[in-house]
């Protein structure tokens, strides 16, 4: 849950850099939220690039959590079948 936390705190500031300077070079012409919206899908792009190591331990993470609970799944299995 770590590598979550992490992922989700980089995305959170992210979203809070694109919108601090969205909001200082177009608070005279547009209202905060279109500054919200035009933030969200300014921090989405970037954080393909900017945040991709951090997205690749997250999905390590689940991957071998993921088999770990394959693995104990199959042996629970193989033990009902061995009753």
């Amino acid at each position: 849950m770590k590598e979550f936390a992490i992922y989700t705190g980089l995305r959170a500031a992210l979203f809070a850099v694109c919108f601090a300077v969205l909001w200082f070079a177009l608070n005279a012409r547009l209202s905060v939220f279109p500054l919200l919206l035009l933030a969200l899908i300014v921090s989405s792009i970037l954080s393909i690039f900017v945040l991709r190591a951090a997205r690749e331990r997250l999905a390590g993470q689940i991957e071998r959590r993921a088999t770990k609970m394959s693995q104990r799944i199959e042996q629970a299995r193989s033990a009902e079948d061995d009753d």
